[in-house]
C-alpha cells in the first residue's frame, strides 16, 4: 500500500492529517515544507513493518546457539527460508504465517528454544524498523511530495 494521489480515500486521510495533527507533529498552515518534511521524518518514535525481509540478514542474525538448538526440520525450514544453500538470493515477504514463525508465541516459533527472547528481538528489528508518519499512514515507503500535500489540502 502506498499513497495515491487519485485516491479520494488517500487525499481524505492525508487532508484529515493535515487539519487534525492527531499525533501532534505540528504541522503549520504557513510553511508546506516543513509540514512535508514532519510528515516524512524517519526519526520520530514510528514503527513500521517492512513487507520484505533480507533473507541474507535473517540467517546473520541466526546465532549458533539458537540454530544449533532447532530440530532437524526446523533447521531445514530455516535453511530452505532463507535460500542458504546456494540458491539465488531473495527477500522474504513477510506474511502473518513467516512472521509466527519467526516470532510468534510459545511454540509456533522456530525460536521457542532457549535463545527465544534474544532471537525474537533481534527478528522484530529486521521487521519492525523506525518510519515515518507517512509510511504509518500508507504503508512502508510511502513519501508524501508537495503535490500530494496540495491536492489533499485542495481536494
Amino acid at each position: 500500500m502506498a499513497f495515491d494521489v487519485n485516491d479520494p480515500a488517500d487525499l481524505l486521510e492525508l487532508k484529515t492529517e493535515i487539519e487534525t495533527d492527531p499525533t501532534g507533529l505540528g504541522y503549520s498552515d504557513e510553511n508546506t515544507s516543513d509540514d512535508i518534511a514532519l510528515i516524512n521524518d524517519t526519526q520520530q518514535t514510528i514503527t513500521v513493518s517492512k513487507p520484505k525481509i533480507s533473507s541474507a540478514l535473517v540467517r546473520s542474525e541466526t546465532t549458533f546457539d539458537a540454530y544449533n538448538n532447532l530440530s532437524i526440520d526446523e533447521q531445514e525450514w530455516l535453511r530452505w527460508m532463507t535460500g542458504s544453500n546456494g540458491f539465488e538470493e531473495e527477500n522474504l515477504t513477510v506474511t502473518p504465517d513467516l512472521r509466527t514463525q519467526l516470532t510468534g508465541p510459545g511454540a509456533a516459533s522456530i525460536w521457542a528454544v532457549a535463545d527465544r527472547d534474544e532471537m525474537n528481538t533481534v527478528m522484530l528489528s529486521l521487521i519492525d524498523v523506525d518510519g515515518s508518519r507517512a509510511e504509518e499512514l500508507f504503508g512502508y515507503g510511502a513519501s508524501i511530495s508537495i503535490n500530494d500535500w496540495i491536492a489533499a489540502r485542495n481536494s
